[in-house]
């Protein structure tokens, strides 16, 4: 009887060991996943206040508080930009250019683009891949 309830003892320790482990695994891997999504936020309130804004590294590191791991471990890209199209919407208003021929049309942009997050620390890499619609701004025909 004694026996029976010391390998039980020890398989539930096993379990839950290994649970505890891959627990913290998939911690570390969703820290990347919400890392690679800051940077589609970032993205999008750069394009938000600047049309010519082309990608990057974000300006500050994150940190996936791993122990032992240095304080921003977790590198963030985000690649350029890519206008795909634009929408006017109704009602939308056309802004005078002054004396000069033609005028700004106010629309939503459309850019696709990617976010990815590294952290070699943890050994973990995801990329989140997006389409965008900013408005509003002015139409700007992509060169």
């Amino acid at each position: 009887m004694l026996f029976v309830l010391t390998i039980a003892g020890i398989s539930l320790m096993f379990t839950s060991a290994s649970e505890q482990s891959l627990s913290s695994h998939q911690t570390m891997v969703s820290k990347t996943f919400y890392a690679a999504d800051s940077g589609v936020q970032y993205a999008t309130a750069k394009l938000a206040t600047d049309a010519k804004y082309v990608g990057g590294r974000l300006p500050v590191g994150l940190s996936a508080h791993y122990p032992g791991g240095t304080s921003a471990d977790i590198q963030v890209t985000v690649t350029r930009p890519v206008n795909v199209g634009y929408t006017i919407h109704p009602g939308d208003q056309i802004q005078s250019s002054g004396a000069s021929y033609g005028s700004n049309q106010i629309v939503e942009n459309y850019y696709n683009f990617t976010s990815s997050a590294q952290a070699p620390s943890i050994q973990s890499r995801k990329t989140v891949t997006t389409a965008v619609g900013i408005y509003p701004q002015l139409l700007a025909i992509p060169k």
